[in-house]
């Protein structure tokens, strides 16, 4: 009888290291795979970013410091970058802070600014673009330049880069939406 408890005892212990190694396997594998998709994660966010500087340094360099000329040439391309600014993957409050920055202020303002009629008032619109966009280069500049594990902080909404950075987009989309509402009820038509 207690040959058989014995047997019973080891086949139990057996058993049970069987499955506690089959569980850290399964971690292991889990613990990858979370790895390479936060560094898909950061890849898209280095991609998403990357094209406001781009956009942001490319109208600072050819419309701004041309005098605000041309602008048919870049609208097209303003209203395409604005409008799929983080399109794909999860919203987050900074994302969203600078998707209603895009989309409510610099999109619509540079609209103004590119009509064939021209805008309502190309001298105050042409300050708020250029204010706008000198802010956006520079906090954009500031993400992309960001080395990777800088970056994983902006992914969780609790860390302090997370808050500052936040914080500061947050400033100017209040800044420029109501600066943006403001020109367009004065000098709308």
């Amino acid at each position: 009888m207690s040959y058989f408890r014995e047997k019973k005892w080891i086949i139990g212990c057996i058993a049970m290291a069987v499955a506690l190694s089959l569980l850290v396997i399964k971690n292991i594998v889990f613990y990858k795979k979370y790895n390479e998709l936060k560094k898909e994660v950061i890849n898209n966010m280095n991609t998403e970013w990357y094209q406001l500087y781009y956009l942001f340094d490319m109208i600072d360099k050819n419309y701004i410091k041309n005098n605000f000329q041309d602008s048919g040439k870049f609208r097209l391309y303003v209203n395409q970058i604005c409008h799929h600014f983080s399109s794909t993957g999860r919203p987050n409050e900074l994302t969203v802070n600078m998707r209603n920055l895009l989309l409510n202020a610099y999109d619509s303002l540079f609209a103004d600014l590119s009509l064939e009629e021209g805008p309502l008032n190309k001298e105050k619109a042409s300050e708020l673009l250029k204010d706008m966009n000198d802010e956006l280069l520079m906090i954009s500049k500031e993400i992309v330049d960001m080395q990777d594990n800088e970056k994983e902080k902006l992914l969780n909404p609790k860390s302090s880069e997370f808050i500052e950075v936040n914080t500061q987009v947050k400033n100017l989309t209040d800044k420029y939406i109501k600066a943006v509402d403001d020109y367009f009820r004065e000098y709308g038509k």
